[in-house]
Parts: structure tokens; sequence; C-alpha cells
């Protein structure tokens, strides 16, 4: 099948619980003094990284290290860790609220370079821009499918950055599928990954984002309560 046969779809109806008939096999609900090192590791500027009381509970904040350029990226993955082929991999998050910076929640191999590869991600950039995409590559090239607006169909207008809200992907054989707060929301119908995917939270500002930052906007953190996998 070519690649220019892959298209995200829009999924209208309600989905079944994508944890039905699978078992929890990895969780942190981030309520420990410090960053569970046997589950993640710390990449960045670990002084951004800490744990808060975010509501109920505490929190994974990760921050900006203000610097000449602001170029960085900051967060934790569990690569070496934590890997798992298919299943469902979920996050709730409180994302930032203006531009020029981004994070987000990331399941991918720990070797970018290795072909098939696929990175799936929910993204948020500031000012309600937040998209489920992916981006693969083959021994074809490389390929991105960004379903710009997306995510602005699934919450109202300040609800990203202002409570948390829950973004999934199902990694199954034939398909990934993004969720937002247990719904479906994009479907990738195509997978040629079958080796272990980890998971990254990441906060950071891109080269493509700096001109848009606004320095007297920060901080303008975010916080992750909790990661669960199930298989």
């Amino acid at each position: 099948m070519r690649y220019s046969l892959l298209l995200f779809l829009t999924i209208t109806a309600l989905a079944i619980d994508p944890t039905i008939g699978k078992k929890l096999v990895f969780s942190d609900d981030f309520n420990a003094d410090v960053i569970d090192e046997a589950k993640w590791n710390v990449h960045g500027a670990p002084e951004v990284l800490t744990l808060v009381k975010g509501g109920k509970d505490k929190v994974l904040r990760i921050g900006l290290k203000q610097g000449a350029d602001m170029i960085q990226w900051n967060g934790v993955n569990t690569k070496g860790k934590f890997e798992q082929t298919f299943g469902y991999f979920e996050v709730s998050m409180r994302v930032n609220a203006h531009k020029g910076h981004s994070c987000s929640f990331r399941v991918r191999p720990d070797d970018e370079k290795q072909v098939p590869f696929a990175d799936l991600v929910w993204e948020a950039g500031g000012d309600d821009r937040f998209i489920p995409w992916a981006h693969t590559a083959n021994d074809n090239g490389q390929h991105d499918y960004r379903p710009e607006g997306a995510g602005k169909q699934a919450l109202r207008a300040g609800e990203a950055f202002k409570k948390f809200n829950t973004y999934g992907v199902l990694w199954t054989e034939k398909s990934y599928i993004w969720y937002i707060n247990g719904k479906q929301s994009f479907k990738l119908d195509k997978v040629e990954m079958k080796k272990p995917m980890i998971v990254l939270l990441t906060h950071g500002v891109g080269e493509w984002e700096r001109s848009s930052l606004n320095l007297k906007q920060l901080p303008d953190d975010v916080d992750f309560d909790w990661v669960k996998v199930w298989k």
C-alpha cells in the first residue's frame, strides 16, 4: 500500500474503552518526593523538572530554563527502563497556555535512525493549538501526518491549559488511534512498527518557535498528573 493512501480518519462515534481486555503494565502518579529513576531518565535541564502539589496530589512539572536563545528540550523518557510493542498509552496533563514553546506526550522507538520508525505524538503549542500527529519513516522516505485544528474539535477554548485532560494512543497491528478524554479522535490506518517503543514527556522551545516566545509570559509550565500503559 502506498503512503499516499494513508489517511487520518475523523471518528464520530464514541470509542470502546481501549483498556478493555488489557492489563496495566506501567504507571506513575508522580506522588513521590523525587522522580523515580527506576522508571524515568531525565533529559535537558534537570532543574526545571520538579514534583509539586497540583490539586489533591503531586504532579510532574516541567518548566523552561532561562537562557540566551531559549532553545531547549526538557523532559523524561523510559529508554532502557520500559518499552512495549502494541497496547494503549495514556497521560493526564495540563498544557502550556502561550505560544513560543510546546509540550508533548510521545510514543516512539529509542533509536530514531533505524527504520521503520514511528513517532506518535500529542503536542500542544499554546493558544489552544494542540494536535495528534505522527512522523513515520521507512525505506521510501519520511512522512508527517498533521491534522491541524483537530484538537480544537474535542475541547472548549482554554480547557487544555486550565485543567487536566487525558491524551491517549492505541497502537495495534493495524492502526494508531488517538484519544482525548476517553473518546476516539483520529486514526491512522497503517502500521509498520512491530518493535518496542518508549514513552516521552517533553516541554521545550524549538528553533521554529523562538521568534514567538514572549519571556514576559513565563513561567508557563506544563504539568503531568500521571502516565499509564496497558498491554
